[in-house]
């Protein structure tokens, strides 16, 4: 624990301060272990700390809430753990400012409970810095699910670029690969993340610059595009009047959240809490596209086309008929297409999802949307 949550705080201090749940304080504690320097057989030393102390309440005042179990029994309640073991991380503890020690005169621990007083590990500590505790574990929670998000990303990434023709026995690709495996800090992660996306735009760029020779934005997508055989497989022919971009074609004005919320329900399997917000709905299916098997660049795609809340709710809409779906990528792609063409339109299908559930969204590689 850091050197300013070891402060000395005044008494008067002390009585201010609320109590804390223990379990809750020690679950919050366990996920900024490494923020405290704790390790897990240390954690299991203080739960079992924790286990003798009667209420479930730790309050702030100094020597207010000690336990005083006896080595044997401490070991007892750690499945046999050497008493040598036990003795180090208690000191550790002690060391880190978590418990605090409060001796008798002969270093025993006991209780006189006609005097009140007792003599142990004081467990006031961990109430006078629950905040620090609380805060620390909230940044370690969100610092873990963005390096897990970054994670994705990256995997997304090295996938597109065995799509684009990469041999899997690359160099680059291998090392990227070893060091996934590794537990990498957040700026190692955007630093491995950036390369790759790097490397990506170069291999499209002679696309591009390809697509700039045609005439007409059906003829430049298709230059641009790179499909798998499974991607073929689900998406149909284009007639040439159909990919010809409308003369009065009009944006898809994008729609309200409580309306997509309302439609799609599926998302509920994957993440239980409902998105309050547009950001919130972005994050979830930033995170979600992976799962159901759409690369990241496949939606960046999407977003680029339709609109981040269209791409979003899109997704969504996927996900109520995906077992329908063979290709999930390839279908978003299609759409995207159509998007960009003019003559993608979402409403229909947030209007067929709306309806009783008899009535089915009907899911072909030919959107008719």
């Amino acid at each position: 624990m850091s050197n300013d949550t070891r402060t000395v705080t005044g008494v008067a201090e002390l009585c201010a301060l609320p109590p804390v749940d223990k379990w809750q304080i020690l679950d919050a504690l366990g996920a900024a272990a490494d923020e405290f320097g704790l390790n897990h057989r240390t954690l299991a030393v203080l739960r079992a700390l924790i286990s003798f102390l009667p209420q479930r309440e730790i309050r702030a005042e100094r020597h207010s809430t000690i336990v005083f179990p006896s080595n044997r029994s401490l070991s007892d309640r750690l499945h046999g753990m050497p008493e040598s073991t036990l003795r180090r991380h208690l000191a550790r503890l002690v060391e880190l400012g978590v418990v605090s020690r409060h001796d008798s005169a002969n270093r025993k621990r006991f209780a006189r409970r006609a005097a009140s007083v007792a003599y142990g590990f004081d467990l006031s500590p961990l109430a006078v810095h629950a905040d620090h505790i609380t805060t620390t574990a909230r940044d370690a929670q969100t610092l873990a699910l963005t390096c897990q998000a970054l994670r994705d990303e990256i995997a997304a990434l090295r996938r597109a670029l065995l799509d684009h023709g990469i041999a899997a026995d690359d160099a680059a690709l291998n090392v990227c690969r070893q060091h996934l495996r590794r537990k990498l800090s957040q700026h190692q992660l955007c630093d491995l993340r950036d390369q790759l996306q790097h490397r990506l735009t170069q291999l499209q760029q002679p696309a591009q610059i390809t697509s700039k020779l045609s005439a007409r934005n059906s003829q430049n997508e298709r230059h641009i595009q790179t499909e798998s055989k499974s991607d073929s497989d689900s998406e149909a022919t284009v007639d040439k009047s159909e990919v010809s971009p409308p003369t009065a074609a009009s944006p898809t004005p994008p729609p309200r959240l409580a309306e997509v919320l309302g439609s799609c329900k599926e998302y509920k399997s994957y993440f239980p809490e409902p998105p309050r917000s547009w950001s919130d709905l972005h994050r979830m299916v930033g995170r979600l596209v992976p799962m159901i098997g759409i690369e990241t660049p496949v939606y960046w795609q999407a977003q680029r086309a339709m609109g981040r809340e269209a791409a979003a709710a899109t997704v969504l809409c996927m996900l109520e008929r995906l077992p329908q779906i063979r290709n999930p990528g390839g279908y978003l792609r299609r759409l995207s297409q159509r998007a960009e063409n003019g003559v993608f339109n979402l409403a229909p299908m947030l209007q067929a999802l709306g309806r009783s559930e008899n009535c089915q969204l009907t899911i072909s590689p030919k959107p008719r949307f």
